[in-house]
């Protein structure tokens, strides 16, 4: 009873976050600008998010950046984006427990923001970031399983390549 209870408790556990040595994750991510103003406007660049944009406490929206890059497993990845700040990306692997591919990130802007998600297989998240300059920074985080679906829409198709 005891070494059947182990064995289930072993297989829960290391079924829960998988991934092979040599997996690797496509992460996207939007760095956008927000603030607070009396005249509205979202960037033509950030249509494909709009209405998500429009529930959030702010009027105009500018894409600062658009960063991709590959990860493999439980390897950190460097990114600059504007003003010579640096967002960390690291893949940790693919969690099963909901029945779905959710792969397990970890993002990290030193030294305001350190950050575990998980994000669907092909899908994406709104998340956001510290204060920016008069505004705040969002971030619009995207992951797949290299050589699996595109990109959500919004998405360089080109870089992808």
């Amino acid at each position: 009873m005891t070494r059947a209870l182990c064995l289930i408790l072993c297989v829960m556990l290391f079924g829960a976050v998988y991934a092979a040595d040599d997996q690797s994750a496509r992460i996207g991510i939007r760095v956008i600008y927000a603030l607070k103003d009396e005249v509205k406007s979202i960037d033509p660049a950030l249509d494909d998010i709009r209405s998500e944009l429009s529930e959030l406490p702010f009027s105009k929206f500018r894409l600062l950046d658009r960063l991709e890059t590959s990860a493999g497993l439980n390897a950190s990845v460097e990114l600059q984006f504007a003003n010579r700040q640096y967002i960390a990306v690291a893949f940790r692997g693919i969690d099963l427990r909901t029945g779905k591919r959710m792969l397990s990130l970890e993002l990290h802007l030193k030294p305001v923001l350190k950050i575990e998600l998980r994000v669907t297989d092909g899908g994406r998240t709104l998340l956001m970031g510290p204060p920016y300059l008069d505004g705040t920074l969002i971030f619009d985080v995207s992951a797949r399983l290299e050589g699996g679906e595109p990109l959500p829409a919004g998405r360089d198709k080109e870089k992808d390549k």
